[in-house]
């Protein structure tokens, strides 16, 4: 429902240019009242992972993931320990077995408690990035919830059956933070494949400047999408940070630095990077990140000239 109360039916091929902002707008271009969404089956999925150094990622995802059409989820997770950081990854694969498994029904993950402690170590210093990258990598494959079929387990010792809502199941409860001194943020970068190596090197180098503490940073495959602010202009790697800052002027500014570098380091490598978070970035940023945000400016003032729903982005930037 637009801002003059008509309700439009729309979709890629029904009034394509309201559809193509209204998905990905934050809420600027009206209400959604109704979504049709296209669903995928649940299947069991075998869970594999790899240790590789984060030069090597961009020919192991290429090799390993995206040329075998058995992989069906992927994610990385980059290490924080002081001596490996973002240079060492943890590659996660879900693979069909091509078995009749049953699915089972969605739980609550055993290892959430772990998880957690594990997470929160990263916030008292080096000692603790080392112990939770160490944990990544050896006490959590052991304390992960697995289904283990009576063949698989005939088949492979370390077998790890995860149905496929398992996997895409979060508990938040375990990002959060009681220490009111601190503050998390999240920040994500969108690069070409061939530029993640280049832009983790930047990275690492922007945190060694920075008093704001990284506690995680993971990396997923993105697509474009036929939206105006598409924020993924072709096939990219997502490179997702978690970080903590000091609740403090001194800990927003220095948080504001290291964002603006970020992005400027991104958009030098061809990347872009996702709005919704801390707005840090200046205005010429968003223009490069996103060429056709005029067309999206326009689109809004058509069917809302009275700008009757506002946020902070347009404000600040349209």
């Amino acid at each position: 429902m637009t801002a003059d109360g008509e309700v439009h039916r729309v979709g890629p091929d029904r009034e394509p240019e309201l559809f193509e902002a209204v998905v990905g707008g934050y809420g600027l271009l009206g209400v959604v009242l109704d979504v049709e969404l296209e669903l995928v089956d649940s299947e069991m999925y075998r869970l594999r992972s790899q240790v590789v150094e984060h030069r090597d990622f961009p020919e192991v995802f290429a090799a390993q993931v995206a040329g075998d059409d058995a992989v069906r989820l992927t994610y990385t997770h980059l290490s924080t320990a002081p001596g490996s950081l973002l240079q060492e990854a943890i590659v996660y694969t879900y693979e069909r077995t091509g078995t009749d498994e049953p699915v089972p029904p969605l739980r609550e993950r055993a290892s959430d408690r772990t998880s957690r402690l594990v997470f929160n170590l990263a916030r008292t210093g080096d000692v603790g990035q080392r112990l939770k990258w160490g944990a990544q990598k050896h006490v959590l494959p052991r304390v992960r919830g697995c289904v283990q079929s009576r063949n698989e387990a005939l088949r492979e010792m370390e077998a790890c059956m995860v149905a496929r809502n398992q996997a895409m199941y979060e508990s938040l409860g375990f990002l959060q933070n009681r220490l009111p001194q601190y503050t998390d943020v999240l920040h994500e970068y969108f690069l070409p494949h061939e530029r993640v190596v280049p832009f983790l090197d930047e990275l690492r180098a922007q945190l060694g400047e920075h008093d704001a503490r990284l506690l995680s940073a993971s990396i997923r495959s993105v697509h474009r999408e036929d939206v105006v602010l598409d924020y993924a202009q072709g096939e990219r790697f997502s490179v997702v940070l978690y970080l903590s800052q000091e609740v403090s002027d001194a800990g927003s500014t220095d948080m504001a630095s290291l964002t603006r570098s970020l992005v400027a380091s991104s958009l030098n490598l061809g990347g872009t990077f996702y709005l919704p978070y801390q707005q840090h970035y200046t205005r010429d940023q968003v223009a490069r990140a996103y060429p056709r945000l005029a067309e999206f400016v326009a689109t809004k003032r058509r069917f809302d000239p009275e700008e009757r729903f506002r946020n902070s982005f347009w404000a600040r930037y349209a």
